[in-house]
């Protein structure tokens, strides 16, 4: 089977909860997760056998989970404790090695200080040393791009400095501010284009923790809000998403609408998510895994980020008109074939988009379930796309 696109999200329930047990897993598999935080255990043999059995359980549906347990995160990893977590963490691997549902290890979320984010290279370091074949899982704090904690050289040169020093594959940021106003939606853009670029310098893949858990100032989620942010992320070259938050919490009363409630019972939203990723994963996820993205623009509205595309953007894409907000990017896969993305980029409105092309020197073609059906597109006064909020479309360009 092909490369899918990894779905999860936060799961803040302990072991020790009566009502969590691996039969959850059965509600993961059916909302489309793939690769998801375990749940919270202790750093003790009661929990790792606990752990075990969601492992089994996972592998039955083909899922890998990310183990999250306390003392082997980056939070305590100072250079005098660094031999001591070392030993712990391979303590832990030896439980667990091997068994085909494991990802990886949480390894700590939004190291904001200089201090936290040595500590993080740390303890990046020292789970790959000791696992090498496993992805450790670090969340970075979507507002923390401009700020000075990177060190000289900012996010850029850290990243690059992370990758070096551990050799890890991948990193995951969160941004929640575009389920607030649509300055909350610019801000999205910005703190997403510069991780992006950061991670891609650094040969790194990027994975975001967007939001389906409304509180505080963040509010309940249509199911168009939510595809946006799959199909924007995914349009901006990020190749992974971990949903905040899977479960409301009945001592965190401001927590409402996540996937599932306090109760138990799957919610609106729960169905919603499960309808936007299993669309995304069934049209995008297996191609999309296999391209990289060269270049991405706005159609529509000025977002102070990322450029707005024109006549000279892309040498055979003339035009995208369109009145309605519009994120534009290119592809490319391991052959040099070009791919046109295009995102309806508004979270309400419908937009009507068309495309013209110089058809002197390319055809191009829409591409449907993941490669299986492609679709030429007529030159004729531009090719017309109807998109509901979030939908996405692909392109390939074939050159004459």
């Amino acid at each position: 089977m092909a490369k899918q696109y990894p779905f999860g999200a936060w799961v803040y329930k302990k072991f020790t909860e009566e009502d969590f047990t691996p039969a959850d897993v059965e509600a993961w598999h059916e909302c489309g997760f793939n690769v998801i935080h375990s749940g919270l255990s202790r750093f003790c043999e009661e929990d790792w056998d606990i752990q075990e059995k969601f492992l089994d359980k996972a592998q039955e549906y083909g899922m890998k989970l990310i183990i999250c347990m306390d003392g082997i995160g980056y939070y305590g990893c100072t250079e005098a404790n660094y031999e001591t977590m070392k030993a712990n963490f391979r303590k832990v691997y030896e439980r667990f090695k091997g068994h085909p549902a494991l990802y990886g290890f949480h390894a700590g979320d939004e190291p904001s200080t200089k201090e936290a984010l040595e500590n993080t290279i740390r303890c990046v370091k020292l789970q790959k040393e000791v696992a090498p074949e496993l992805h450790p899982y670090i969340n970075f704090s979507g507002g923390t791009p401009d700020s000075d904690i990177w060190g000289e050289g900012g996010i850029k040169a850290w990243m690059k400095r992370l990758k070096a020093e551990t050799g890890c594959r991948e990193v995951c940021f969160d941004v929640y501010s575009q389920a607030i106003n649509s300055g909350g939606v610019t801000a999205y853009f910005h703190s997403i284009k510069a991780f992006v670029e950061a991670a891609e310098e650094a040969g790194l893949d990027l994975w975001v923790t967007p939001i389906c858990s409304a509180h505080m100032a963040y509010r309940p989620l249509t199911e168009f809000q939510l595809l946006w942010q799959i199909t924007t992320a995914a349009a901006l070259g990020v190749k992974g998403i971990t949903w905040f938050r899977l479960y409301d919490r009945n001592f965190l009363a401001n927590y409402h609408d996540s996937p599932i409630d306090e109760f138990g019972n799957k919610t609106l939203t729960f169905y919603r998510l499960l309808r936007s990723q299993r669309r995304f994963q069934q049209q995008f996820g297996e191609l999309i895994m296999g391209l990289k993205r060269k270049e991405s623009w706005l159609v529509g509205f000025q977002r102070m980020s990322l450029p707005m595309f024109g006549e000279n953007s892309h040498e055979l894409i003339k035009e995208i008109k369109t009145f309605e907000e519009t994120l534009v990017s290119i592809f490319e896969d391991e052959n040099g074939k070009e791919y046109l993305c295009i995102v309806n980029a508004e979270m309400e409105k419908l937009n009507n988009v068309r495309i013209k092309y110089d058809g002197t020197k390319c055809e191009l073609k829409e591409v449907l379930l993941n490669g299986k059906i492609e679709r030429p597109i007529d030159i004729e006064d531009g090719e017309g796309a109807i998109l509901y909020p979030g939908l996405m479309c692909m392109y390939r360009i074939d050159r004459k």
